[in-house]
């Protein structure tokens, strides 16, 4: 037996030294995460969040996800823009109005009554004029009365129609386009002033101008806002403040002798006006969540302009006809839109 060199010894502790190393780096592998995971254990979470070429971003939500979220879509009320006015409101007492057509259509029923008697007494006056004409088979005075009752007859009617007319002028002069026409067709809104599913207001507009279509009336002691429409111009009999009054009529039925603040806007530009829910704050503006009908997943945040606010909410200008706004939920989505936002710089 060969005696043990010491080189021969310093190569099997070489070796010896060598297999120890590799048997700690493989048995703690796990500690060191020296080794490289398969690519199918890696999990793929979904971004709810996308972004298209130009870099604009959404947020997507199934209909499920939207449900379970509490998130809520309306449409905007469509709305002019132009000359804001303000006035004075007052729910006018529409009695006088119906008595004074109730007398109307009084007179008009005499004159078709008056009408017919006319008739009848003219073919009985020319009845006997023929026959007096006809070897006098009847006496001259016969036909001097078949006269007489013919113009009184005539004379009965022209008084009635004095009577009609002169009750069509006060109702024009009193109620202006609630007169009707001079034939008798009533307004269109008459039916409801009658069976009182509507009131008349009258709105003293100060300054010049065309009186806005449809007014917004408010109550002295409440917020809620009231929809009235343009009937025309009040006649000066009718006028309960300085300027120019005009008739409006509101579906909400008032106690007459109401008093309200009126607001409305003359122009022709349409906007949409989205209320305050809608809008969320984020680096110093407003925005909104704007989700179109083609693509009822997909929330894309728009900025407003920030002086667009009103009392009654935000005007949006470049909202599309078709378009939806967020009215609850607005501030979970962007929460989300902010969150991968925020991931994907991380990331970088």
């Amino acid at each position: 037996m060969k005696a043990l060199t010491p080189h021969r010894a310093m190569f099997l502790m070489g070796l010896l030294i060598i297999a120890l190393v590799w048997a700690l780096i493989y048995y703690a592998r796990d500690e060191w995460k020296l080794y490289e995971a398969p690519a199918d254990d890696d999990i793929a979470v979904p971004s709810l969040v996308e972004r298209d070429e130009s870099g604009m971003s959404s947020v997507k939500l199934t209909a499920a996800a939207q449900k379970a979220s509490g998130i809520e879509v309306g449409q905007p009320l469509t709305v002019r823009a132009g000359t804001e006015r303000e006035a004075q409101a007052a729910v006018l007492d529409v009695e006088p109005l119906f008595a004074l057509r109730a007398q109307l259509q009084e007179a008009r029923a005499d004159i078709a009554r008056l009408a017919s008697q006319l008739a009848r007494s003219e073919a009985e006056r020319d009845r006997v004029q023929a026959l007096y004409s006809d070897d006098r088979n009847a006496s001259e005075r016969a036909l001097q009365t078949a006269r007489s009752q013919a113009e009184q007859d005539r004379g009965a009617l022209a008084a009635a129609r004095a009577r009609a007319d002169g009750l069509h002028a006060r109702l024009v002069q009193g109620w202006g386009a609630l007169g009707g026409t001079a034939s008798g067709e009533a307004p269109p809104e008459l039916d409801k002033l009658a069976d009182r599913r509507a009131s008349l207001v009258a709105i003293a507009l100060r300054g010049a101008g065309d009186a806005p279509p449809t007014m917004q009336l408010r109550l002295p002691d409440g917020d809620e806002s009231i929809e009235a429409r343009r009937i025309g111009l009040a006649p000066r009999s009718l006028a309960h403040a300085a300027g120019e009054t005009w008739l409006y009529k509101t579906e909400r039925v008032l106690p007459t002798g109401t008093r309200l603040a009126a607001r409305g806007v003359t122009g022709t530009t349409v906007l949409h006006l989205v209320p305050n829910s809608a809008v969320v704050w984020y680096a110093g503006l407003p925005w909104i969540y704007v989700r179109d009908d083609d693509e009822p997943e997909e929330f894309i945040r728009q900025a407003l302009p920030a002086e667009s606010q009103r009392p009654d909410g935000w005007l949006a200008p470049a909202l599309e006809d078709d378009a939806r706004v967020v009215t609850r939920g607005a501030q979970l989505l962007l929460s989300e839109e902010l969150k991968h936002t925020l991931a994907d710089e991380n990331d970088d």
